[in-house]
């Protein structure tokens, strides 16, 4: 009796496809525009860098923190970089709050929204080495079921657009 061939279901794992921010004013491959607050992006040059986009009163953003503590404690050698769309002093408190284990600036509501064109959050952009855009994703497309940001989402992510291997 010969046993039936597998589906293509059972030969090829699923790729997902994750669907970048549209409204973005830097396309794959160009760099990512700096700003003045500090640490800013040239600050990061020499390795990949995980940028989270976030406002101090969304909900949705509290929730991911746990999630890229748990990646960034993981995979120490990542850098991450946390935008945040109000001052600086929101921004400072949300990290003590909230047990932040990045950095986090504020370049301000101009910079998020208009200089790159973000229209909600969270967002997250992967920049090269060398500053320039890999990918740019909502939080939305590494979520679970419940739209909550999971370190697999983000690890699958980050592999689909060559960055770097994380744990």
């Amino acid at each position: 009796m010969q046993r039936p061939l597998p589906s293509i279901a059972t030969v090829r794992p699923a790729v997902r496809h994750y669907f970048p921010i549209t409204t973005l004013r830097v396309e794959p491959g160009e760099p990512v525009p700096d700003f003045a607050a500090t640490p800013n992006l040239a600050a990061f040059r020499g390795a990949p860098l995980l940028l989270n986009v976030f406002s101090v009163s969304c909900g949705p953003c509290i929730r991911e923190v746990p999630k890229l503590n748990a990646l960034h404690a993981a995979n120490p050698d990542l850098q991450v970089l946390a935008l945040c769309a109000e001052d600086a002093e929101e921004a400072a408190r949300f990290r003590r709050r909230h047990g932040l284990t990045w950095p986090v600036v504020a370049p301000g509501a101009d910079y998020v929204y208009t200089r790159l064109g973000i229209e909600g959050i969270p967002a997250f952009l992967l920049l090269d080495a060398d500053g320039r855009l890999l990918g740019s994703t909502y939080a939305n497309q590494v979520a679970d079921a419940q739209g909550y940001v999971t370190v697999d989402g983000l690890r699958a992510w980050v592999a689909a657009l060559g960055g770097p291997r994380l744990r």
